[in-house]
């Protein structure tokens, strides 16, 4: 009797093994599955996050390419306000060139009138004397009138080189900052990428 009960009782005791073995197996195929649909979910979130980051560093340079143009464009108004100004400057020192050169023949007509007369009361040395002193008097505002106009030049020279300097610095420091920018976004977009690489890697040897 108690034969025949082990005999019976292998075939059962088997057909419970293949089962188990069945759902270990079945079990196994759902865990390989969940594993692939984890490692399709991680691909999918490295793409997107590819693709987030091309479209930032996109957007950022699109910005620093605007920005640029905004600053050429705010340098060439800067430059025709400043060329508006020195036509407006050439301008007035011509006027003020024109009233000078009709002072001088004014004094010029004086001088000659001057000259007749003493020539005309027989004074040569008088003549002598007059002549020398204007010569010098011509050579000391000829001096004065180089020396201003060198002085001039100078300044707007100085004036000119300052201000390009001044926007050139402005346009470096803003690509710098641009650059910086996107070198952080971008860092922390891999960050973020390496912790869900961590968590997913983490996950699947969980399961």
């Amino acid at each position: 009797g108690s034969s025949s009960r082990a005999r019976g009782d292998r075939p059962d005791a088997l057909a419970a093994l293949q089962a188990a073995n069945e759902e270990l197996r079945a079990k196994l195929t759902d865990i390989q599955i969940e594993l692939q649909q984890e490692k399709s979910k991680v691909s999918k979130l490295e793409r997107e996050k590819n693709q987030e980051v091309k479209q930032i560093k996109e957007h950022e340079q699109h910005k620093s390419t605007v920005v640029v143009t905004e600053l050429k464009v705010k340098l060439h108004e800067d430059k025709m306000k400043e060329l508006q100004a020195v036509r407006e400057t050439l301008l007035r020192q011509h006027e003020a060139e024109l009233l000078r050169v009709i002072k001088i023949k004014d004094n010029e007509i004086q001088r000659l009138q001057t000259l007749l007369n003493a020539v005309r009361d027989g004074a040569p040395d008088k003549v002598k004397t007059v002549l020398l002193s204007e010569a010098k008097e011509e050579a000391k505002k000829g001096f004065e009138v180089e020396k201003i106009k060198m002085q001039q030049e100078i300044s707007e020279l100085k004036g000119a080189k300052k201000q390009v300097e001044e926007a050139l610095t402005m346009v470096i420091q803003a690509d710098k900052i641009k650059a910086a920018e996107i070198r952080s976004v971008y860092h922390l977009h891999q960050e973020e990428i390496t912790r869900i690489k961590r968590e997913c890697e983490r996950e699947i040897r969980r399961l």
